[in-house]
């Protein structure tokens, strides 16, 4: 391996990785901790301790520190100036002994914010997805409710276990002296008597269940779509990853210039990955007027059926993989995106360092590869999702099916 990359796991299980990159003397700090909530009450406390491990003491450090919690994990982000490394690290050793603090003023805040969150109108819509795709398991919880939040009695000390944790530091310093600088600090972090058992994988996604969601009056509509696909460390992923921009993955897709230019139908239209832990689905997203929302319905089913009846070119496969190579590189270049993209890949059960040989992937990939997994991933009725909508405006019957 480049000695720009260190990788090691800490006699106490956590996994240590630090990277050089960029220049400017700044530090940027991801650490995975497995946190797997089964209940929504389990949720609601694990959201609240992550907004009170963000409120540590000493913020004129000059460190920045936030921790944010789902129903898998927490996540701590943090950054410093190369020189205030020491001050980071004293940080990281508080969070990971997940002491809470000044929980009611924390509480009142959190409330706050997650109803603004809530009025949101994608927020609601992204519920109701995930509670029609996942039904009662966990990743149905996408926040907590206000109530469980306020009942919440008391929130105990709840330190967390090294092992299945992945620390990523990145800095333009000798990756050898920041993972030093982490072993060092992290030393005494000692591994529970019991770790929590994993969250249970997510079920497989079945085709053809669409479902309306009213909201009468509504003059834009939603259609949220996801397909069962293939894990992101699978070998068809390159292939199927360049099909999907083939479809809608930027501006000059397939369903970008069939719906949104050609007709006119929607205001966005997107296709893109929504990885899972243990799990990969394929996400098509539009937005279209109430009174397009039939027709787009069908335009959309039309451009799915044509990736197998009108394979994608040779052309169009290396426009797709221009545009992801390029896009990728630009989009990685700062080196906090780059962090959390690590940390997104800890985040799913995924090897971070997967990322440093992804380019290579897709450029290795051939023109029928990308045409076989359009063919088998691809066909609309493998798709489920919601659609909402003015009641007057939802087909009837709510199908993707392409009009004779």
């Amino acid at each position: 391996m480049s000695n720009a990359v260190v990788d090691r796991t800490l006699g106490n299980g956590l996994r240590l990785l630090a990277l050089r990159h960029g220049v400017t003397p700044l530090v940027e700090v991801r650490l995975h901790l497995p946190s797997p909530c089964p209940t929504r009450g389990a949720l609601a406390e694990s959201v609240l301790l992550a907004a009170c491990l963000s409120q540590r003491q000493g913020a004129d450090d000059g460190v920045e520190l936030s921790v944010v919690a789902d129903v898998h994990k927490m996540t701590v982000t943090a950054s410093c100036s190369v020189h205030a490394l020491d001050s980071l690290m004293s940080a990281l050793t508080e969070v990971v002994e997940g002491v809470p603090a000044e929980v009611e003023s924390v509480r009142g805040q959190l409330i706050a914010q997650l109803r603004m969150v809530r009025a949101h109108p994608d927020i609601a819509v992204r519920s109701e997805l995930a509670r029609h795709l996942f039904g009662d398991h966990p990743l149905a919880f996408q926040m907590p409710e206000d109530d469980e939040l306020a009942g919440i009695a008391e929130l105990r000390r709840r330190p967390f276990d090294p092992r299945g944790a992945v620390l990523m530091i990145l800095s333009p310093d000798d990756p050898e002296r920041m993972a030093d600088a982490v072993e060092k600090a992290l030393v005494g972090w000692r591994p529970l008597a019991r770790s929590a058992p994993p969250l249970p994988p997510p079920p497989r996604i079945e085709g053809g269940r669409l479902a309306p969601l009213p909201r009468p009056g509504a003059q834009q509509s939603r259609i949220r779509l996801r397909a069962q696909a293939v894990t992101a460390e699978h070998e068809r992923y390159p292939a199927l990853f360049l099909a999907c921009n083939v479809l809608g993955g930027y501006l000059s897709s397939r369903l970008s210039r069939s719906l949104r230019e050609d007709k006119g139908y929607v205001y966005g239209v997107t296709t893109f990955f929504d990885l899972q832990h243990g799990s990969g689905l394929l996400a098509i997203e539009a937005d279209t007027a109430a009174g397009t929302t039939s027709a787009a319905m069908e335009a959309l089913a039309a451009e799915l059926c044509g990736m197998r009846t009108r394979p994608p070119t040779g052309q169009e496969i290396q426009a797709a993989r221009a545009y992801a190579l390029g896009s990728m590189a630009t989009r990685l270049a700062p080196r906090a995106a780059f962090a959390s993209s690590l940390a997104d890949l800890a985040a799913k059960g995924m090897d971070p360092l997967w990322l440093l040989g992804f380019s290579r992937r897709l450029a290795a990939v051939t023109p029928d590869a990308v045409v076989a997994v359009a063919e088998e991933f691809l066909a609309p009725e493998r798709f489920s999702g919601v659609v909402v909508a003015d009641p007057e405006a939802l087909p009837r019957p709510l199908t993707l099916t392409e009009v004779e």
